[in-house]
């Protein structure tokens, strides 16, 4: 393998570990290690194929993805707002506006549900939001929904994301939960659930309402999972009392005990 061949893969994977909402911080890091190298090219291309493959929000509004590429151009279709753009990696803005012209028929209930969709994240999502609505030529609508919370001066991002398809009077698709937590060490949670759920109704009403059921249930388990991993596996993890049943001052005064001793002061 060559080094411009294990190049590329090093930056592909680093970027597509990269939390979501810390995507242009990844991105100025790697164009900085690596400025000498000429390896823009091979940065900008694993940031696209990060945003194809996995959806990210552009100027806090726009989304794009492999569901809304246009296959004649560079550029990403808005389907609501009836507008194609394309994107800055670096910068994650959405530029190079320009009119767009349907090519595909829009399901009868759309500009309800996308009206429906602004009230439903202004209610369940607490931070930056976006969606989209993205009809097929098929009589499918891809539907996606990402709620994302940068706070850096407190050490933690997080992602919601939904991307759901819309045929036949089912919702079906994946929830997905990347939260990351990084003060004094690095910790970070990945959650994934499979969706299929039937709808009570053809209409944008009935389909927010099954977005909202799904959901509801989603954060009830993730809230669940945490209480049992706390009762139960972190109870377990803790240290027993060791054989003279006196408690270790696991503190400044490590270094009196033997191990803490050899683990501070070896040179």
């Amino acid at each position: 393998m060559t080094s411009s061949v294990k190049l590329e893969s090093l930056v592909n994977s680093l970027v597509e570990s990269a939390p979501p909402t810390e995507l242009p911080g990844v991105s100025k890091d790697l164009s900085t290690l690596l400025s000498q190298q000429g390896s823009s090219s091979i940065i900008e291309e694993a940031l696209e194929d990060y945003v194809q493959n996995n959806a990210a929000i552009f100027s806090s509004t726009y989304i794009a993805s492999k569901y809304n590429k246009d296959p004649h151009s560079s550029k990403y279709i808005d389907f609501v707002n009836n507008k194609k753009f394309n994107i800055d990696l670096k910068t994650q803005r959405a530029i190079d506006f320009e009119s767009y012209e349907p090519e595909v028929q829009y399901p009868s209930y759309y500009n309800d549900l996308a009206t429906k969709l602004i009230q439903y994240g202004e209610d369940h999502y607490p931070s930056t939001y976006a969606y989209t609505l993205i009809p097929k030529d098929s009589g499918e609508l891809v539907i996606i929904l990402i709620g994302q919370r940068l706070n850096s001066e407190n050490y933690f991002t997080g992602q919601w994301k939904s991307i759901y398809t819309l045929k036949d009077g089912t919702l079906s698709g994946e929830v997905s939960l990347d939260i990351h937590y990084y003060e004094d060490g690095n910790v970070r949670l990945n959650f994934n659930e499979k969706v299929n759920e039937s709808l009570a109704g053809s209409n944008a009403g009935a389909i927010v309402n099954a977005i909202n059921d799904v959901e509801n249930k989603i954060t009830l388990q993730i809230v669940e999972n945490f209480n049992e991993l706390n009762q139960r596996y972190f109870k377990n993890l803790r240290r027993l009392l060791p054989i003279t049943r006196s408690k270790i001052n696991w503190g400044s005064a490590i270094g009196n005990y033997r191990l803490g001793s050899d683990v501070v002061h070896k040179q």
